[in-house]
């Protein structure tokens, strides 16, 4: 039989203030690190960006590249990039661990009017949001009153995109009806401001028959001369 008496192994205590001053000094060079060059911004992707070149949205953020990504301050760049006139809303996030992301929504120019000898282009709530030249696809309003401008706008806007870039003009006429004017001079009587998207599938049909002037006032039933 074992000597009852002899001596049992001691169990070494475990140094728990050795291991949270440890992990505390592991915790603060973790949290160090992204205001360190160890993780510093490699890359600023854009998304959404059409007619605002993606260079010059980076340089909108204000965030240089080898800033330290924990210094990044995605809501101040994202004021930054918004206030640009182009641009209708900006969301910037940190994309870890060397990354920024930036998406944008710009303004879409439906249209554009000549104020003074300036192109103002207008957007589909019919905001006029910039003094720039036209895009291709923004629609000339001409000879529009103040108080029908908002029924031009979506005469402008529910036209399609594939449809929008031949169309050189949007006329009023007296009656309260509308004229499209086409890049190689045809003529498409648009009629009221109703009954648009039929009718912007009909001017689809337009474009691709022989005629110089079209009347789509009824979508179903266009005519030609």
């Amino acid at each position: 039989m074992p000597d009852s008496t002899e001596e049992q192994p001691k169990h070494r205590k475990i140094p728990y203030g050795a291991i949270a001053a440890t992990v505390a000094i592991v915790v603060a060079v973790c949290a160090a690190v992204p205001f360190t060059p160890l993780m510093s911004v490699n890359d600023i992707a854009v998304e959404g960006s059409v007619n605002l070149p993606e260079e010059e949205v980076r340089n909108l953020t204000g965030i240089d590249y080898g800033t330290p990504i924990g210094k990044v301050k995605p809501r101040r760049a994202a004021e930054n990039v918004a206030a640009n006139p182009w641009v209708d809303s900006a969301t910037v996030s940190r994309a870890w661990p060397n990354g920024v992301s930036v998406e944008i929504t710009e303004h879409d120019p439906v249209a554009w009017v000549d104020i003074d000898g300036q192109p103002h282009l207008i957007d589909r709530e019919g905001r006029d949001f910039i003094v720039a030249a036209p895009p291709a696809g923004a629609v000339e309003i001409q000879g529009v009153a103040q108080e029908r401008f908002a029924q031009a706008v979506e005469v402008a806007s529910s036209i399609s995109d594939v449809a929008r870039p031949r169309v050189r003009a949007l006329k009023a006429n007296g009656d309260y009806t509308y004229t499209l004017v086409l890049d190689d001079d045809r003529v498409v009587q648009w009629g009221a401001a109703t009954d648009n998207a039929n009718k912007a599938l009909a001017l689809e049909t337009v474009l691709q028959l022989e005629g110089r002037e079209f009347n789509i006032s009824n979508p179903e039933l266009v005519t030609s001369r």
